[in-house]
Formats: C-alpha cells, sequence, structure tokens
C-alpha cells in the first residue's frame, strides 16, 4: 500500500428490534447495542502504531492467512520495530516446532531456499501459497533475524480433534505444554460457533475440536515463552492467525501468564468490537505473486506423481499429456511428489517454459516415456 497506512475505523451499525407499539400508529425501535465510533482525530498512521508498540516485549500481528495485504502489513511492522531494534525475532504460527532447524539453516544462509521448503516440508504442512510469507521470510533471511517455529505437529492436532487428548501416545504427550488453560467460557463460546460453521460439525466432537484448539494455542506460547527464557534481551512479533490472538484469548494472554511481559495485539480486516485488539488495520486488497502451474489434478501413488485430470482450457492437456501419465522429471529435475513439483515451479513466470518427462502407460505397446514443452 503506497505511503503511510491509515487504521480506518469501521462503524457498527446498532441492532434493532421491531415490535408493534399498543397504538397501532408504528413500530417501536429498541436499541439492543451500542454503535461503535471513533473520533476520526484519534486515526493513527502505521508509524504512530510502530511507535505505540515498540515499548512491548511481544507485538502479535494478525492475518487472514490468504491475503497478501495482511502479509504486507506484517512485514512493515517488522521493519519498523527492526529500525529501532535490532534484537527483534519473528515467531511464525505458519512453521512446527520440529522443522525449527530447517528454518535455522535457511535464515544463516547455509541452506538455499528450495532446501528449506524441502526440509521444513512447509507445502506439506500449511496449506497456503508460500509467496504470502516470501516477502518476511527474505527480509528475515536478510538481516539475519530470527525465525520461530511456533506450531505443533499437524499429526499431533490432527488426533486430537478426532479423539481427544487421550488418545495421545507416551511420546507424543512429551510433545505438548504441561500446563494448559481450558477456563475461558468467552473463547470457548466464540470457538462454539467456529465449529458450528465447518461443514462435518455434526459428524465431530466438540470437546475434541476444544481441545485440539487449546493445544494449538498453548504450544505456540509456549514456544514464545521458551525462546524469550533463552533471549532475554530480544522483542518478538508473533505473526498468526486472527482467531489465535483476537480478544488475546489465544496465544496472548497464555503467554502472559507463562512470562508476564507486557504485549500488544494488532488485527488486520477484524470487526471492531471493544478490547478485540490494540490497533486493527484495513489495507487496500492487494495482488501478490502467485506462480503459474501446469493446470492439472495430481494424486500421489507409491512415490509417484500421477495426471488425474485436466481443468477446462489445460495448458498441459494442449501440449499432449493425457490421465494416468506419471510426472518423471521437470527440466531435468526428478519428481517424486507434488511438493518437488511446487517447489520447482516456485520461481516460474508466466511464459516460461518447462520441459516435462512423462511415463505413459500402454497394455500393447509397453510403457513409454515422453517429453513435452508446456508454456506457462
Amino acid at each position: 500500500m503506497p505511503g503511510r497506512l491509515l487504521i480506518i475505523i469501521v462503524l457498527f451499525l446498532p441492532v434493532f428490534t421491531f415490535a408493534s407499539d399498543e397504538s397501532g400508529r408504528g413500530d417501536v425501535v429498541n436499541l439492543m447495542e451500542q454503535p461503535m465510533a471513533v473520533a476520526v482525530s484519534d486515526l493513527k498512521t502505521l508509524s504512530d502504531v510502530i511507535n505505540n508498540v515498540s515499548n512491548k516485549r511481544i507485538i502479535y500481528t494478525g492475518e487472514q492467512h490468504d491475503q497478501f495485504a495482511h502479509h504486507a502489513i506484517q512485514l512493515k511492522v517488522i521493519k519498523g520495530l527492526h529500525a529501532k531494534n535490532k534484537r527483534l525475532a519473528v515467531g511464525m504460527e505458519m512453521f512446527q516446532r520440529p522443522f525449527q532447524g530447517a528454518l535455522d539453516d535457511y535464515i544463516a544462509g547455509r541452506i538455499s531456499e528450495k532446501e528449506f521448503l524441502k526440509k521444513s516440508e512447509y507445502f506439506k504442512r500449511w496449506a497456503f501459497d508460500y509467496n504470502l510469507y516470501k516477502p518476511i521470510l527474505d527480509f528475515a533471511r536478510e538481516e539475519k533475524i530470527p525465525v520461530v517455529a511456533l506450531n505443533i505437529r499437524r499429526e499431533i492436532i490432527d488426533k486430537v480433534s478426532k479423539s481427544g487428548l487421550v488418545s495421545l501416545s507416551g511420546a507424543e504427550k512429551k510433545e505438548i505444554p504441561g500446563q494448559m488453560d481450558f477456563s475461558d467460557k468467552e473463547y470457548r463460546d466464540r470457538l462454539i460457533k467456529v465449529f458450528k460453521m465447518h461443514q462435518n460439525s455434526k459428524d465431530r466432537n466438540f470437546d475434541f475440536f476444544y481441545q485440539s484448539q487449546i493445544l494449538w494455542d498453548e504450544t505456540m506460547s509456549m514456544s514464545i515463552y521458551e525462546f524469550l527464557k533463552k533471549n532475554h534481551d530480544y522483542q518478538v512479533v508473533v505473526l498468526a492467525g486472527n482467531g489465535h490472538i483476537q480478544y488475546s484469548s489465544g496465544i496472548p494472554k497464555r503467554t502472559f501468564r507463562r512470562n508476564r511481559y507486557e504485549y500488544a495485539v494488532i488485527l488486520n480486516d477484524a470487526d471492531m468490537e471493544r478490547n478485540i485488539a490494540d490497533y486493527i488495520f484495513y489495507p487496500k486488497s492487494m495482488e501478490g505473486v502467485i506462480p503459474p502451474g501446469l493446470m492439472v489434478s495430481l494424486k500421489e501413488e507409491d512415490g509417484r506423481v500421477i495426471i488425474e485430470g485436466f481443468p477446462e482450457n489445460s495448458i498441459s492437456e494442449k501440449a499432449g499429456f493425457s490421465s494416468g501419465d506419471v510426472i518423471l522429471s521437470l527440466d531435468g529435475e526428478p519428481i517424486g511428489s507434488v511438493e518437488d513439483m511446487k517447489i520447482h515451479l516456485l520461481n516460474k513466470k508466466k511464459g516460461d517454459t518447462v520441459r516435462v518427462k512423462a511415463l505413459r502407460k500402454r497394455f500393447i505397446f509397453g510403457d513409454k516415456e515422453m517429453e513435452f514443452e508446456v508454456t506457462l
């Protein structure tokens, strides 16, 4: 977003109920909720916000994961705070604790971006385009800013969500926090609403879902606590989904319980409600860099990547591919997973040409290796 960013305040309309009065002359309007308002003179610039939060040990900066504009705000917050304090770290929900070593190696410059994405299992463990976070990680690598993997292994969250904490093995229990707080009723009530929005909620157990959410929050809180315990003079910017930090219920209060450090909460595109955050940004929508793909539907089977089908006007289908073809290599690089393909195509641009070697199964004449050129 060019220039300085303003925090734009959205006014909530009041909620009304309507009922006819006894005279029958009209409707009685009962104001059920006070409308929210703010003095225009109190609007803050991004610089104002950075100055105001710069004395906090932890600055939580929220996001809707798929919004490039939110990540642009996060990067501006990181850059602004880093200009004031070189002892700055970034904690990221997007990476899981067992892969901290891959993050450390990448930030230190010991491995390439492709090696980092492979070793961190980014495309297997986080569903969102890497380009959303690439500018943040590029800046951290350039400035040697420590990046902390906050999240718990997805396998554990999935298991708890389906069968509860009691289902964890002894080894798995060693990966979870020893102390977890389930007592926040308001947070629980909000999560009930989230749970009911899921299409398959009727087939799932809310208590298990709630346990998995608390485990998620408590693990990220523990990761922040452990980093600051080892690095007493550091300040941390935490990047996480709005839901994990709004009202301070998810991560912030749990970290405060552990270390009593002062913090600030910044959200992006959140509803304006009392105590939801210290600051809310409403940035203009922006389009980020999204690498072109081969326009194929894929499945993995026994270490092979197989084409299942094509969308309409697929460039790969036009190039000569057929359903059932096995992708062997891209530009000479062996392909053994969809992850391999995503990593290879990450820095490609529209108009680039990719050499694709494939194996076509043939019942009569035997299998045949084929090579195609696909213009993205």
